[in-house]
This record gives structure tokens, C-alpha cells and sequence, in this order.
């Protein structure tokens, strides 16, 4: 046995309404078709009355033509009114052809036939046609005297055949305005039957298919209403999550270096043919994580760390990393500026100012180290996972050297930053010095800025 798949409500809807405009056209089509015929048979009634209504005419006037005839005596006198005669009995015989055309239609309805049969049967025996035809022949006698009065009983005949003729025919088209009367009356009651089946078809239509439509529209709106809701909050989601995204890479990485790596997520490296960098280390950082529980330690750590980024910011330099107890910054990229090393030497001030602030507030006594040293580096992000902006060069490897052979709590800086800073800021020479891995070096280290710098 094959299991019937139920219709689905859009198919049952889709099937009542065909089903209601094929009754609502069948209506109309069955009121036209009723209304043409009644049309038709109103057509057909009314040549049947306008031939009774000749036949009666013609039937008249044969009668008062007979009485003429009898009454006069002048010869062209009588002759008109033979020919009147029989012109009247030509076009009774026209009438009586219409008639019998009449009966034959297909269109004519029962009543009016019966009607038309009826008045066949009154003018078959021909009574008035013989009548008048003996008349006519009485009136050619040739033995008639011109001024004889004529005396024949043809004249009574026509004269009461036309009466009974007459009567009847009121009687029949009497009859055949009652039925006419009922006909009309018939169509009306039709048209009323017809319009109530109308609006019975389309009130079952407003039911079982427009109020399910609408209703099925109102649970899609209110379904597309639901999903646009649910589209626009897993929008707005998806929007504070790319803003965090975004914000959290722009912490990771420049933002110019940022746009690139999400238009085009290849390796980017570029060269900066002048910048300074900075190295700033904790001092005695390995020996107070042993004395300092590591939750407190960290938190210490991310206090002064918290510290330099707003620095960093409020100088336009670029945070590259942490690395430990150790703080890398740079100025002149990824933007390039011509006071990058005045910029970075800033810094530092304020990062030793910082130190002594937070001293102060938590009763510790830390102290950092810095170094710093311009010159040319090659910037960028490589790999393909936990990208990282770095830089590399030998001005990063001496920038590092400068930290390392530093002096705690000063600030140390080569011999191409010097010549940079040298207006603005008091130096102090350390004189030639061994550098591990890059041989001997002239140092300085940062005392103040000059009064005219402050200025």
C-alpha cells in the first residue's frame, strides 16, 4: 500500500482557490447564458405580439372593408376597395407564413409556441380568406348592376368572423403577457439565486482560503520577523566580536600593519632607514619573583607595564613587546617621524618618573635600566600563526647591548642617538666601553633636559 503524502497548507490553499474562481465562474457564465436565452425568448415573444397584433389589425380592417364594399355603389369606388381587399388578404397570408416560421424556431419558448399554435389553429379553416374571396368574386359579377347595392352573406360572416377572430387573439395575447410576466418574475428569482450563490461562493472563499492565507502571511512576517530579529542580534554580536577582534589585534599589531594582513595575509617586511629603539629591564627582577607570591608578582608586573603603554601612547611611539621583566618601544614606524629619538628619550624620562611614583604608592623600591639607540631596522610580521609585529637589524641587537650594560636607574644611549638629542637634553659621556659582541663603543647617558628644551 502507498502512503499518500499529505498536501502541504500552501497546496490545499492554492487548490481551494481554483476551486472558488471555477465556481464563481461557472456562475457567471451559467447567469450569462441564462440571461441570453431569456433575451432571446423576449425577442422572439415580441415578433410573436407584433404578428397577433397584425393579425388582429389585418382582421379589422377586412371587416370594415367588407361593410364598405357592400354599402357602395360607385364602380371606382368599389374596385379600390376590392384591391384594398385583397392586398389585406396577402398580407394576411405573409402573417399567417411568419407565424408558422415563428413555431418552427428552436429559441421559441413552450408557452409562446403553444400560443403561436393556437393562432394557427384560429386562421386554418381559412373562414375570413374564403369569405372574402367569395365577396370579391360576388363584387366582379359582371351581371351586378354598377349601382346595385350588395347583399350577401359573406359580409355578416367576415364582419362576426372578425370579432370572434379579435377576441381571441386578446385572449391569446393576454394569456402570453402573463407568461411573459412570469418569465421576468422567473429571471429575477434567477439573477437573486444567482447573486446569493455568488456571495455564498465568495464568503466560503473569504473562509477557507483568504482568512488561512492571511493568517499564513501573518505567521511568515511574524517567522521573517523573528529571523530578521534573530539576524540583526547575531549581526550586532558578530559586530561587537569583530570589534573586539579588531581591537585586540590592533593591541598586537599596528594598525596600518593590521588593514594589510586583512587585505592580503602574506609575510610583511619593511625597511625604515631611521629609528630609535628603547629596552627597559626591571632590575633585580629574578631575585624579588623569588621573595613575591606570583599572582602578586604579575600583578606588579602588569601595573608598571600598564604604566609605559600609556606612555607610549601619549608619545606616538610603538609598543613591539615584553619579554619577561623586559619593555621594547620604538619611534619612527610604522609611521616615520623626524623626532623619533627625542620622542623615545621623552619616554624614558617619564618611565623613570613613573618608577619613582609607583615606589612611592606601594613602598617597593624598584628600578629599571634603559637603553636606547637609533638607526636603520627591517620591520614586520612572518609566520603563519600568533602573528607578532618585530623588528631586526643590528640597531636592534645594540639598542639591547645599551640596556644590558646599562647603569639601574639611568638611561644609556649610543653614539647615534647622542648626536640626535644632544640640543635638547644634558648627556653625560661614559667614555669608550666594551661592547659583547660589538667591540668598543662610545656611550652617554641621559642626565636632564636643558632649561631651553623645557622652554
Amino acid at each position: 500500500m502507498i502512503d499518500k503524502k499529505p498536501k502541504s497548507a500552501t497546496g490545499r490553499l492554492t487548490l481551494l482557490y481554483i476551486i472558488s474562481l471555477a465556481a464563481i465562474g461557472c456562475l457567471s457564465a451559467l447567469g450569462q447564458f441564462l440571461i441570453q436565452r431569456s433575451l432571446t425568448h423576449q425577442e422572439l415573444n415580441l415578433k410573436f405580439v407584433s404578428i397577433a397584433q397584425r393579425q388582429q389589425m389585418l382582421s379589422q380592417q377586412l371587416g370594415r372593408e367588407a361593410i364598405a364594399l357592400q354599402m357602395t355603389m360607385e364602380p371606382g369606388r368599389r374596385q379600390q376597395q376590392i384591391r384594398d381587399i385583397q392586398n389585406i388578404l396577402k398580407e394576411w397570408q405573409v402573417s399567417r407564413q411568419d407565424l408558422q416560421q415563428l413555431e418552427k424556431s428552436p429559441h421559441l419558448s413552450a408557452d409562446c409556441r403553444l400560443l403561436v399554435t393556437q393562432i394557427l389553429q384560429q386562421t386554418s379553416p381559412g373562414i375570413l380568406q374564403s369569405a372574402a374571396r367569395t365577396l370579391i368574386t360576388t363584387s366582379t359579377n359582371p351581371r351586378l348592376a354598377p349601382t346595385q347595392k350588395l347583399s350577401v352573406p359573406e359580409v355578416t360572416q367576415i364582419s362576426a368572423t372578425a370579432k370572434s377572430f379579435m377576441q381571441e387573439m386578446d385572449s391569446i395575447i393576454s394569456t402570453y403577457n402573463q407568461n411573459a410576466q412570469t418569465e421576468v418574475k422567473n429571471l429575477r428569482q434567477l439573477e437573486i439565486w444567482l447573486f446569493v450563490m455568488t456571495v455564498f461562493t465568495l464568503v466560503c472563499e473569504g473562509i477557507w482560503v483568504f482568512q488561512p492565507a492571511v493568517k499564513k502571511i501573518h505567521q511568515t512576517v511574524n517567522a521573517l520577523g523573528r529571523s530578521l530579529a534573530e539576524t540583526q542580534e547575531i549581526a550586532s554580536k558578530l559586530a561587537i566580536a569583530q570589534e573586539k577582534s579588531d581591537h585586540l589585534l590592533l593591541n598586537i599589531l599596528p594598525e596600518s600593519i593590521a588593514e594589510r594582513l586583512k587585505e592580503k595575509p602574506t609575510a610583511i617586511a619593511d625597511g625604515f632607514g631611521e629609528v630609535t629603539v628603547l629596552f627597559a629591564d626591571i632590575v633585580g627582577f629574578t631575585q624579588l619573583s623569588t621573595q613575591m607570591p606570583p599572582q602578586k608578582l604579575v600583578a606588579m608586573l602588569n601595573q608598571i607595564f600598564s604604566m609605559f603603554d600609556h606612555l607610549a601612547e601619549k608619545h606616538g611611539l610603538e609598543k613591539i613587546k615584553t619579554i619577561g621583566d623586559a619593555y621594547m618601544v620604538v619611534g619612527g614606524l610604522p609611521t616615520p617621524r623626524a623626532d623619533h629619538a627625542i620622542a623615545i628619550v621623552e619616554m624614558a624620562l617619564d618611565m623613570q618618573a613613573a618608577m619613582a611614583q609607583f615606589n612611592q604608592e606601594t613602598q617597593l623600591n624598584c628600578n629599571i635600566r634603559i637603553g636606547i639607540n637609533s638607526g636603520p631596522v627591517v620591520a614586520g610580521v612572518i609566520g603563519i600563526k600568533k602573528f607578532i609585529y618585530d623588528l631586526w637589524g643590528d640597531t636592534v641587537n645594540i639598542a639591547s647591548r645599551m640596556e644590558s650594560h646599562g647603569i639601574p636607574g639611568s638611561i644609556q644611549v649610543s653614539q647615534s642617538t647622542s648626536e640626535q638629542v644632544q640640543d635638547k637634553y644634558i648627556l653625560e659621556s661614559r667614555g669608550v666601553m666594551q661592547i659583547k659582541g660589538k667591540g668598543e663603543m662610545e656611550t652617554y647617558l641621559v642626565k636632564a633636559r636643558k632649561e631651553r628644551s623645557l622652554k
